[in-house]
């Protein structure tokens, strides 16, 4: 009980509850993220400015959300966590609500920055309590699969919203994703934080002697292999109208997508890091690769469902692996806290690559990018692991520790 007290104090004295809380609060936080795609077609429909304009807007909600991250690193060893997670929250939702009502441009802009700010300051904060879990991989693998699952339920109650009710209240719909997050958030420990000792002092949860340059290079990699995701996201509506389909029939195929994607986030889950990171982060890349074929040329809502649903899951297993073993080898969870400040920054590069793409080059270029970062990442993990004589240490956690009861194989 000693050791469990040392490192997992921050998490308080339900170190089970807390974590299951941080991953629904992540996952909630996600939904904003999948959901981005169709806030710019509304932004159209019920603003009445450009497809550029739209898509301003949703660069200036990436830009609040690096700054959200950003700030999250430096307040996170300043303040409590719990506190913060409310207020981002709080911030968030009040924004969402909001959208919808902006009488002017600027006005609208300056909503969907708050909005940004307040969902990634949320989620930096809940990945660094996932960070805590005994195996890291499966609390963020768990976290991204509610986070899909969440995301097919709200592709539906926003369309369902739109058709019901009007493009207004669809885009007010994340503040009910963002209220009942707060609610949740109160039942936080009121001391969580970073691991540390019964004196306050932090502590290192993993082997002191690990490299942090694995953890630093594994940082960089991330970054390359979420920009290469974001070259294809942001336009996944637009390449399913591309290939034929009706905004109806891309909404169910990007619906079901996510349902797809939340059975094939759990894989980190169910096998863990077997033959180590390098082995699955190099499946992931060759996974991607391949839904990237299906996407380009799917041409009915079933095809078109599971090559989005492949490349979500390639997305989401990319994530765990890299957010893992950046977790791992980051005593000082230095790194780790930067994770979502790469991932809000990648947000904004990918979209850029891909619109520089579309405007010099026919659409199928666009396609041609993505594998690029993504062999990049893959190339720089292989140099850094096999550069450092640091061996990740296999953990066997107690069954009282663990939020998920399968052993690592």
């Amino acid at each position: 009980m000693g050791d469990k007290a040392n490192t997992m104090s921050g998490l308080g004295d339900s170190p089970q509850q807390t974590l299951v809380i941080a991953g629904l609060l992540y996952s909630f936080s996600l939904i904003l993220i999948n959901i981005a795609p169709f806030f710019v077609g509304m932004y159209v429909d019920h603003f009445q400015v450009s497809l550029s304009a739209a898509g301003v807007v949703q660069t200036v909600d990436q830009a609040g959300g690096l700054l959200g991250a950003a700030v999250g690193f430096v307040l996170m060893p300043r303040f409590g966590w719990k506190g913060l997670v409310l207020i981002a929250l709080l911030i968030a939702a009040v924004s969402n609500a909001f959208t919808a009502t902006a009488d002017s441009y600027a006005v609208l802009c300056a909503v969907r920055f708050l909005a940004g700010f307040g969902a990634m300051l949320s989620t930096t904060v809940t990945a660094c309590v996932l960070a805590q879990a005994t195996v890291p991989l499966r609390a963020y693998s768990a976290g991204l699969a509610a986070g899909m699952l969440l995301s097919a339920a709200a592709v539906w109650l926003l369309d369902a919203l739109r058709i019901a009710y009007g493009d207004a209240i669809a885009l007010g719909s994340g503040a009910l994703w963002l209220g009942f997050g707060g609610l949740l958030a109160l039942f936080l420990p009121r001391q969580l934080s970073g691991p540390v000792n019964p004196h306050g002092e932090a502590v290192t949860p993993r082997a002191p002697h690990c490299p942090q340059t694995v953890g630093k290079t594994a940082l960089i990699a991330l970054l390359l292999f979420s920009v290469s995701i974001n070259v294809i996201y942001v336009f996944i509506e637009h390449f399913g109208f591309a290939n034929g389909l009706a905004r109806g029939d891309a909404t169910n195929a990007l619906a079901l997508g996510f349902l797809f994607a939340a059975a094939g986030s759990l894989i980190p889950t169910m096998f863990g890091v077997a033959g180590g990171h390098l082995k699955w982060i190099s499946m992931t890349t060759l996974i991607f690769f391949g839904s990237l074929v299906g996407i380009y040329s799917a041409q009915t809502t079933v095809l078109f469902a599971l090559a989005f649903g492949v490349c979500a899951s390639a997305w989401c297993m990319g994530l765990a692996y890299y957010m893992s073993l950046i977790a791992q080898n980051d005593p000082e969870r230095r790194y780790t806290r930067m994770i979502y400040i790469v991932n809000a920054a990648a947000q904004s590069i990918g979209p850029a690559i891909g619109v520089l793409a579309l405007s010099r080059a026919t659409p199928p270029a666009v396609f041609a990018v993505p594998p690029v970062p993504a062999l990049l990442a893959v190339l720089l993990v292989a140099i850094a692991l096999s550069t450092s004589s640091f061996l990740p240490l296999r953990v066997h956690p107690r069954p009282q520790e663990d939020l998920y009861p399968w052993p690592l194989p």
